[in-house]
């Protein structure tokens, strides 16, 4: 597979491994692949004194990120908003808003271009048409709004 987009896409999991601002107006992520791992080890098994979550620990495996999973680079040279929420107090999309992709999401309705629409003066004529680029991954949601799509470098962690 060497379409960026579709890797991200081909991807079990996701999680955040940074965000930063690396020069005035743009934003990158880099954003690292995870797998189902191995089950709890015995160890850790023993050492849970309650007995229902023994149990549910029994049946589990970690999400990781480990060697041979990818590494992503986003980065938009320049953005209007971006935001990162924590995954556990993210609401839904509505079904009115309208997107494709799976892990990384292009919006073109969704309720934080509604928010930016109300609280800044970005518009169609200005800075141009955008879109709201949204990755989904384990413990953050982040949305990025923007003129151009992001450049997406891909590696292997070894």
């Amino acid at each position: 597979m060497n379409d960026p987009i579709s890797c991200i896409q081909a991807c079990e999991f996701l999680y955040l491994h940074s965000i930063s601002e690396p020069e005035e107006g743009g934003v990158r992520l880099v954003i690292h692949e995870a797998r189902t791992g191995e089950q709890v080890n015995a160890e850790v098994l023993d050492s849970e004194p309650l007995a229902e979550v023994k149990k549910i620990l029994a049946q589990s495996s970690a999400i990781v990120h480990s060697p041979g999973c990818k590494v992503f680079t986003l980065t938009w040279a320049k953005y209007i908003g971006y935001c990162v929420e924590n995954e556990s107090f993210a609401l839904p999309e509505p079904d009115s808003s309208e997107y494709e992709g799976r892990l990384l999401r292009v919006y073109t309705k969704s309720v934080y271009l509604n928010y930016l629409a109300r609280s800044s003066f970005a518009t169609p004529d200005y800075p141009g048409p955008f879109r709201h680029y949204c990755v989904l991954c384990l413990d953050h949601i982040v949305n990025v709004a923007s003129t151009q799509a992001p450049t997406i470098l891909v590696s292997d962690d070894a």
